[in-house]
């Protein structure tokens, strides 16, 4: 018996683009990176072309390599969660670090956002490792911890 599967197709919350430059082009919504009406209506966009999902990708850092517009971007459960108010079908995925929360807060806080839009909350979180001379050492919050045996 084969499977009916099909492809889900979503898009990412970028602000003014991936690119380095794309800001500076004449149609481009300069400030769209913190501009909660350019989100609302790129989200809406997304729903009525029957996407199945929106992603918002969380940063740690920003160097001198950074595209301009993520120095100043939403973080992504806050705005997945005021987008959880104005969408009914899109899923709402965000990427979120432990190197900063614990799993145990990470975990609730993507509940909250399951909450929030009945279901539609998915995400990925990185458990972090450090590096010390050529050898890569577990965090203190990745490895076989039994406390993470339901993330495996």
């Amino acid at each position: 018996m084969s499977e009916n599967r099909q492809l889900r197709l979503g898009t990412i919350l970028h602000g003014a683009s991936g690119n380095m430059s794309a800001w500076r082009h004449p149609a481009a919504q300069a400030d769209a990176s913190i501009n909660f009406d350019f989100v609302t209506q790129t989200a809406l966009k997304a729903e009525a072309g029957k996407l199945d999902f929106i992603f918002v990708a969380d940063g740690l850092y920003i160097n001198e390599k950074s595209i301009p517009h993520f120095l100043n971007r939403f973080e992504p459960l806050t705005v997945l969660s005021a987008l959880a108010a104005i969408t009914r079908r899109l899923g709402l995925v965000g990427t979120l670090s432990t190197s900063y929360s614990e799993p145990f807060t990470t975990a609730r806080q993507f509940a909250s956002l399951d909450h929030l839009s009945q279901g539609r909350a998915g995400g990925t979180w990185s458990l972090p490792r450090w590096r010390v001379g050529e050898k890569l050492l577990p965090g203190p919050t990745s490895g076989s911890c039994a406390a993470l045996s339901h993330c495996r």
